[in-house]
């Protein structure tokens, strides 16, 4: 297993610069994972935490999964104020998720344990939270592998009616989840290590059982020996340590509001996009109603709440709301944007691992780590990764592509291989040509603005025909060149299916279970043990 590190662009633009441009967006970020842990390590411990009540909450959860030793004894030191919580989360993909749910995982099992080498006199957790407060029940519900015929796969759970818009904890697991095993088993190539992978994904997807339950249990099963704990957001013990939090965003709407709109207006002046919206008059909370769906919770101008549904807004008494809140807190829940603050307010939180969107929006949401006086942990980016088997690895040798240059183009991977090698003379031919065109057209214009400016119009429509034909005819020469080089294209088709599954990265498409089949439940473990330090690059694991 050989980690080859890329040199390559990323996006967003503000992922990119946090990688390699800090300077440039350190008027967002408090800290950055290059530099001054210990000065992150004691901000938090200046901040008091409900250590007690959520060592009691943690172990009431983990007695739902098959925890182990060293998961209950990290459980446990969480109630010392000399220790430390290093995060990531993500939703409870079914099976697991895609490749960069293990990722996220191994980055932050592996930076809790690079943190307790540098500061021996701490102790470090690494703590995975189950975001199962959000209703998207499409963003969980499907897995994709590659098959022995080697085409890519997805299998899919339907959302019954009844479910839609409830919150993923509220879900169970329907008797789908166990026809897959079926599926699966005709799906790959025998090996001696496919029923036991089987086993362990399909396995715990118990028709009846929790979403949350089943991810879980399949977290640990990989990563259980190296102490992972996990955490649930949903339940009533854990709300009731957030209701503080709650009744704040709930009461000070307004301003909250203010500095999350002026935060996005800063970063636009600095030319970033932004990956939360804000709403007018929203809240940063949502309500389980009383049919269990989760609805946004707005305020309009007069301080009177609103919860919008699809057919449009329904008012709530403000008491009868902040009741609820202070009652029964468990059925309020964050969005994204406080999500992260509900975390750290709970967890003594020194680092958060995070995917290239999740950096970018951590600038926006600094701005309310500050208003709500939580110490903000240091982000640090996941773990990238694209792995490429041996078969791959021969094909890519044999027709010298460049890395870089597959993961770059992947929408127009094998239209850029044919036009950069057999068609490049033709293709060079074709711009050279339209090129004089359009130089020719460059030069009349002026001409014609001289004769009757109204010519200028018919002119640029012309150009945009021509310009147009030539696109086409671009076109029909690849699917020509292509027809020409069939051998090429299929190897071409064979890369891009492993590397660039569904034209995107394998790492955000495959599931786990693809390679666990192949190569038996010590991949994952190889994976972790040779993970590089560094996570700025995006690596190419040759296996």
């Amino acid at each position: 297993m050989q980690f080859q590190p890329l040199k390559r662009s990323e996006t967003p633009d503000i992922f990119n610069d946090y990688l390699h441009n800090p300077e440039k967006i350190r008027a967002f970020y408090p800290h950055h994972f290059t530099r001054n842990w210990a000065k992150v390590i004691d901000e938090r411990s200046h901040f008091t935490i409900p250590r007690a009540e959520l060592v009691a909450a943690l172990r009431s959860q983990h007695s739902r999964w098959n925890t182990g030793k060293a998961t209950l004894q990290h459980i446990e030191k969480l109630a010392d104020s000399n220790t430390f919580a290093v995060v990531t989360g993500q939703q409870a993909g079914v099976l697991g998720g895609p490749l960069y749910t293990f990722f996220k995982t191994m980055t932050v099992i592996n930076l809790a344990k690079q943190l307790q080498q540098q500061f021996p006199e701490k102790q470090f957790v690494p703590v995975f939270w189950l975001e199962v407060n959000d209703s998207d029940f499409a963003e969980i519900a499907k897995t994709h592998y590659l098959t022995k015929e080697n085409e890519l796969k997805t299998l899919q759970l339907d959302e019954s009616p009844d479910e839609a818009d409830k919150p993923i904890a509220a879900r169970k697991i329907s008797d789908a989840v166990a026809k897959w095993r079926e599926i699966a088993d005709a799906d790959f190539f025998d090996t001696e290590f496919k029923s036991a992978a089987l086993d362990a994904f399909i396995g715990s997807y118990k028709s009846g059982r929790g979403y949350a339950d089943a991810f879980a249990d399949l977290l640990l099963t990989f990563f259980g020996e190296h102490g992972l704990v996990l955490f649930d957001p949903s339940g009533s013990g854990v709300c009731r340590l957030a209701q503080p939090l709650f009744e704040k965003a709930l009461t000070n709407a307004d301003k909250i509001l203010n500095v999350a709109n002026q935060r996005n207006n800063e970063l636009s002046d600095a030319g970033y996009g932004t990956q939360i919206h804000f709403n007018p008059n929203q809240t940063l909370l949502f309500l389980n109603d009383k049919n269990a769906r989760r609805v946004r919770v707005d305020i309009d101008d007069s301080g009177q709440f609103l919860l919008k549904y699809p057919d449009g807004h329904r008012p709530v008494a403000r008491e009868d709301l902040l009741k609820t809140c202070s009652d029964s807190p468990q059925y309020l829940s964050p969005n994204v944007a406080l999500r992260p603050l509900m975390q750290d307010s709970l967890l003594p939180t020194v680092a958060y691992v995070g995917g290239p969107s999740e950096v970018a929006y951590f600038a926006q949401v600094a701005a309310l780590y500050s208003h709500f006086e939580i110490p903000m942990p240091v982000i640090f980016p996941r773990h990238r990764l694209t792995i490429v088997e041996g078969k791959i690895q021969k094909q890519i040798d044999k027709n010298e592509l460049d890395f870089a240059e597959i993961l770059e183009n992947r929408p127009d991977f094998i239209d850029t291989v044919i036009r950069n090698g057999a068609g490049q003379q033709l293709f060079n031919s074709v711009e050279s040509t339209s090129k004089t065109i359009s130089d020719t057209l460059n030069a009349l214009h002026s001409q014609l603005e001289a004769v009757d400016p109204t010519l200028v119009n018919s002119l640029e429509k012309t150009r945009d025909s021509i310009e147009g034909n030539f696109e086409k005819l671009s076109g029909k020469i690849v699917r020509s060149l292509e027809q020409r080089n069939e051998t090429l294209v299929r190897q071409l088709e064979k890369i891009q299916l492993n590397l660039l599954p569904g034209g995107n990265y394998q790492e955000r498409v495959l599931s786990m279970l693809y390679f666990i089949v192949k190569y038996g439940p010590d991949f994952v473990e190889n994976l972790l043990e040779n993970l590089p330090e560094d996570p700025s690059p995006h690596y190419i694991v040759k296996l």
